[in-house]
């Protein structure tokens, strides 16, 4: 059997089921604009560089196909391709858009039990935040009045789920003891920390709890603040469990896709309390870091959110820092369509204060006056430096041929070297040109060579475009009697689309994944074999009865062969004849087609 089941771990239908509630135009929508061109969606391909848009969705086969980079497939593959997840994590995310339980996962047990697990630790999160909600909102208490003297207003504080860890030490870790044993669960929760005499109390203490959700709401961890002095750190976050990584999460993000979720560009913050004071001046598009410097992962995932990211990081030196380390990571990501600056603060503000005091408007002049990466690049680089002194100019040069390096765009890299041979005074670029190694940025569909026309290939081909045209194929049993190369998977591939009631190219290939035909029936779904919409279900029809002169063909070869060999009996010229007389009357009745 060609098809089996994917890996042994969901079961088909599932993945099917899946499949056909997912609507791929509301999915792919919620990450690039798409806009209607005839029957189809249109979007600059969101997997490389173009001007023209190439990104093709088709409703109707739950397909997308890009005609720029090959790249295709349906709404799993999106996935996997544009949020970087395996075939398994896209299944979840699939399962958590839509809301629904994973079913009974077929001989494994393990994966049940992990996915299950992970449900309860958000559930759990979730019953906790309740807890640290009701302690702010018992007023009057130290953590409400910090907020209120901040200027975060009642309103603002319930929008962003704030909360407030007392001095109890052991409010959390009480709760869930008593309504879990389970010893895994305490630990992978990260709100309980264990002492030298394994006495076990609550991770936060007197702190303003700021829940840290993922895209859908769910509670991954917490961050807290001190509200004693005398406590360390200032910020603390949850450790790093099953559902919280620090370097991969942003604070906010929640709230962005919630009130934003397709914003025009993204300012980047340190703090929690930036993103709620700038949200509060419904400056509705920031997020923030945790408590680290920006991480490589975090651009890739902000750029998929919008085209443009602007850093507006503390006026002091760990901000300055954080800054260059922001535009060192972002060199590999830019590409024509990216676009990074950089908001500079005062000395000791941050985005929180400025606002208080300088109000929306001149905050968001700041935005608009922002410098982009490439000035901050040159002025960084060039601070204290002579550029009428030759080893200064040739010190600009060494250091800065390897950040452009970095910069995957052609057009980019000879932007930034038509400046610095204007700061250098070397008019001649080709030289400058030499230094530079452009890296090959294209990319190619899947590993799949260019294969040639056949009759089989093209009607398979046409069969997996147009799944409905199976139902005007009848004589399956008369396709079993051919002797041609590939009618095994042609009858298959048909048995399968009755049997499912396939009638969408994106669902029909899900059948396929992780079999030996992946690659190939892929390649086939996007194959231009040229054929009009209106005239597929004729050309099949025509291609049918080219398999049977091929089929006759070969027969009457046969003979011949046969006949040159050692000559033919009466039965044997008798058949020769009749095989020659259908083959003219099949060509005939084609001919009778046009």
């Amino acid at each position: 059997m060609i098809i089996k089941k994917i890996t042994g771990k969901i079961s088909q239908k599932f993945i099917y089921e899946l499949i056909e509630r997912t609507d791929i135009i509301e999915l792919i929508n919620k990450y690039v604009t798409l806009k209607k061109s005839g029957n189809n969606y249109k979007t600059l391909c969101p997997f490389h560089n173009e001007k023209t848009p190439s990104f093709t969705v088709s409703p109707q086969k739950q397909f997308f196909y890009c005609f720029g980079c090959g790249i295709h497939g349906n709404a799993i593959d999106f996935l996997m391709k544009y949020e970087k997840l395996n075939f398994l994590n896209s299944i979840i995310e699939l399962i958590t858009l839509h809301g629904i339980n994973i079913p009974d996962i077929n001989n494994n047990s393990i994966l049940t039990h992990q996915y299950s697990y992970k449900k309860k630790i958000f559930y759990i999160l979730k019953k906790i935040l309740k807890i640290y909600n009701k302690n702010l909102f018992i007023i009057p208490n130290i953590a409400y009045q910090y907020l209120k003297n901040r200027g975060i207003n009642h309103e603002t504080m319930q929008k962003f789920s704030l909360g407030f860890a007392t001095k109890n030490s052991y409010q959390i870790t009480n709760f869930i003891k008593n309504k879990y044993l389970n010893q895994s669960i305490v630990t992978d929760c990260g709100l309980i920390i264990q002492d030298i005499k394994k006495n076990q109390h609550d991770r936060f203490r007197e702190r303003i709890m700021f829940p840290i959700k993922n895209k859908y709401g769910q509670i991954q961890g917490f961050g807290g603040r001190i509200l004693n002095k005398n406590n360390y750190p200032k910020y603390l976050n949850s450790p790093e469990t099953i559902t919280f990584q620090k370097k991969k999460n942003l604070y906010g993000i929640y709230e962005l896709y919630l009130y934003n979720p397709k914003p025009k560009k993204i300012l980047v913050v340190e703090g929690y309390l930036d993103v709620i004071s700038l949200t509060q001046f419904n400056i509705d598009y920031s997020v923030a870091l945790l408590g680290t410097t920006v991480t490589k992962y975090q651009i890739q995932r902000l750029f998929k959110i919008s085209k443009k990211i602007i850093f507006c990081f503390d006026g002091d030196n760990a901000g300055r820092q954080a800054n260059w380390v922001a535009l060192n990571l972002s060199l590999n990501l830019l590409n024509d369509n990216h676009t990074i600056n950089f908001v500079f603060l005062p000395n000791d503000e941050d985005p929180s204060s400025i606002i208080f005091k300088e109000g929306k408007k001149k905050f968001e002049n700041r935005i608009k006056n922002s410098e982009t990466l490439y000035s901050y690049l040159f002025n960084k680089i060039t601070y204290k430096m002579n550029l009428g002194c030759i080893n200064d100019r040739i010190k600009l040069i060494r250091l800065t041929i390897p950040l452009i390096n970095k910069i995957p765009s052609k057009i980019i890299q000879i932007y930034l070297i038509k400046i610095l041979g204007n700061k250098t005074g070397i008019l001649d670029i080709y030289q400058l040109n030499k230094l530079i190694t452009i890296p090959d940025t294209k990319k190619y569909p899947d590993n799949v060579k260019s294969i040639k026309i056949t009759t089989m290939r093209l009607l398979i081909s046409l069969i997996i475009q147009n799944p409905k045209l199976v139902k005007k194929i009848k004589q399956i049993k008369k396709i079993k009697k051919l002797h041609i190369n590939g009618k095994n998977i042609l009858i298959e591939l048909i048995k399968l689309i009755r049997q499912k009631k396939i009638i969408k190219t994106g669902h029909l290939l899900e059948f396929y994944r992780y079999t030996s035909w992946e690659k190939i029936f892929k390649y086939l779904s996007t194959w231009d074999h040229m054929v009009q919409k209106k005239k597929t279900s004729f050309i099949i029809q025509e291609l049918f009865h080219n398999l049977k002169i091929q089929h006759l063909e070969y027969k009457y070869n046969q003979l011949i062969t046969l006949e040159r060999q050692h000559g033919l009996n009466l039965v044997e010229k008798n058949k020769l004849w009749k095989i020659n007389k259908k083959i003219i009357k099949i060509k005939n009745y084609k001919y009778q087609l046009y």
